[in-house]
């Protein structure tokens, strides 16, 4: 344990995988299911991290994301507290369609949102100062909330607008870092400072397995 004072350490989640995962589908804010793969990744973090300290759970609304924040609450005795902010970006027309086919039907468009996803989004989709706005609502909530130890369940695109809110991390690149389904990253929250602790730890997905009682990195 560090010896310095946290105000929080905010464990950050991507939902476990779906059906449109799989396919390799662009979901945003269609609601989509956790698949039986999901499911039984949703089980392992919560066992993953049952004896972590946990005041409260937020999560999207989305069904794969409050599923996955339900299993992870539970050994804790909590409920998932929805922030409707936390919602995943809206794809717009890519919403719903495989990657291949946009691929074949819009090549150059599709290869400008893989180098910077945020500033290349397609036709009807959230501009990001839109979404940028409410993942910053988002974040002022659990801030400002009395919970010390707590855990923030949601999508790919949301956890990387967070680590820029949150870590001031450049929007242009963030899409560099991986984020596996129902992988853990660590962020502790100081009075002068913010840092990453770590970042999509997924050891407990692996199928190796690990002993029971692994613990969190550092934590």
């Amino acid at each position: 344990m560090s010896s310095y004072t946290y105000s929080k350490r905010i464990l950050v989640v991507r939902h476990g995988r779906t059906e449109w995962n799989d396919a390799h589908r662009f979901q945003g804010k269609t609601d989509v299911p956790l698949n039986e793969t999901g499911l039984l990744q949703a089980g392992r973090t919560a066992q993953r991290i049952a004896s972590w300290p946990l005041d409260a759970v937020y999560t999207s609304p989305l069904t794969r994301a409050h599923r996955t924040a339900s299993a992870i609450a539970a050994p804790h005795g909590k409920e998932p507290i929805v922030l409707d902010d936390l919602a995943e970006v809206d794809f717009g027309e890519w919403e719903s369609r495989r990657i291949e086919d946009i691929r074949k039907e819009t090549g150059d468009l599709l290869r400008a949102w893989y180098k910077d996803p945020f500033f290349h989004m397609p036709r009807g989709s959230e501009t990001w100062d839109a979404f940028l706005s409410r993942i910053e609502r988002a974040v002022r909530a659990v801030l400002g909330s009395p919970h010390r130890n707590v855990a923030v369940i949601s999508h790919g695109g949301v956890v990387r607008a967070l680590y820029v809110v949150l870590l001031g991390l450049d929007p242009h690149t963030v899409w560099n870092l991986r984020m596996s389904n129902c992988a853990l990253s660590g962020i502790e929250v100081r009075e002068h400072e913010t840092s990453l602790v770590f970042s999509n730890d997924e050891l407990h997905l692996r199928e190796t397995g690990l002993p029971e009682n692994v613990n969190l990195p550092v934590w």
